[in-house]
């Protein structure tokens, strides 16, 4: 009987589910669910029951690991090299925006609400000859509270600097994250109201802070924008993608694996290889970003 085997088994007595003919658990009057184990019976989860119903519940519901992002980052990076988001010095702020956050995302590998924590001026923001740096506020805290995760700084790439040896050089240095911060931060100088580094560009909230969705609208609408231009249709795409595109671009471009955890944030390889790897194959602090452009553009024609 069900009373019985509650008995034995320390769990609430199992009852015949109306009209389903199955069993279900019968639950407290409070309606709040407490196991008490008996002395020496150990962990709930060691019960054999619960680890059959866990089993169960496993095989009903399979965990998946989610595909690739479903956009093509060649086909991105390439229509980020011209019209409308070129020339950047005279270019719509509103395409400005999007493109400098979507390649700190691509070639940070960080969180948009990281990205919502950097801010415009030193000690916070450093141009250095070959890479920017970038450390959150330190008011900021990231999903994972410790040491590792807390205000690490971003380097971010030069990419094909100057002198260029040929126009295509020259058209694959518009990528350069450096420069776009640059154009970013001395365009918005003349309406900014806040040192947070993403500034509203739309006339009713000017130079005020954006919110971390705000950002995540700018990267997905950069993305379907391109697609726009190349007169391909997009699938949903979210601004999270942009840590797994980076990811495995770095990943499979043989960028150690210790290093894409670092860059990313992951306190572990296990976290990396679980969420985002595509894992096909078992530096300097700015050699992530760099493999994630070099891998997508060794792919592409700027000329085309």
């Amino acid at each position: 009987p069900a009373g019985a085997g509650s008995h034995h088994t320390g769990l609430p007595p199992l009852t015949k589910g109306a009209g389903s003919g199955s069993l279900v658990a019968k639950s407290p009057p409070s309606g709040n669910f407490s196991f008490s184990p008996r002395d020496g019976a150990g962990s709930v989860f060691s019960n054999p029951m619960v680890t059959r119903f866990l089993k169960g519940l496993e095989r009903l519901h399979p965990p998946v690991r989610r595909p690739v992002p479903t956009w093509d980052l060649n086909l991105v990076i390439t229509r980020l090299m011209g019209a409308p988001f070129e020339p950047m010095a005279t270019c719509s702020m509103l395409y400005l925006s999007w493109k400098t956050a979507f390649l700190v995302a691509i070639t940070s590998a960080r969180r948009v609400s990281e990205l919502r924590a950097l801010t415009s001026e030193p000690p916070y923001t450093v141009f250095h000859k070959d890479k920017v740096q970038l450390r959150p506020h330190p008011a900021f805290l990231s999903k994972v509270v410790s040491a590792f995760h807390i205000n690490q700084d971003i380097f971010l790439p030069v990419f094909y600097p100057k002198p260029h040896a040929s126009r295509k050089e020259q058209q694959l240095h518009s990528l350069d994250v450096r420069r776009a911060l640059a154009f970013y931060i001395e365009r918005t100088k003349p309406f900014r109201k806040s040192t947070q580094l993403f500034i509203a560009v739309a006339d009713r909230m000017k130079g005020l802070p954006v919110s971390s969705q705000r950002i995540s609208s700018w990267i997905t609408s950069c993305i379907r924008t391109c697609y726009d231009l190349a007169g391909v249709p997009t699938m949903h795409t979210t601004a999270h993608s942009t840590r797994a595109q980076a990811s495995s671009s770095a990943f499979l471009a043989h960028i150690p694996i210790q290093d894409i955890c670092r860059a990313a944030t992951w306190s572990s390889v296990h976290t990396f290889a679980s969420h985002y790897a595509i894992v096909q194959h078992s530096r300097d602090d700015a050699a992530f970003g760099s493999a994630v452009l070099n891998s997508a553009v060794s792919q592409s024609d700027p000329a085309s």
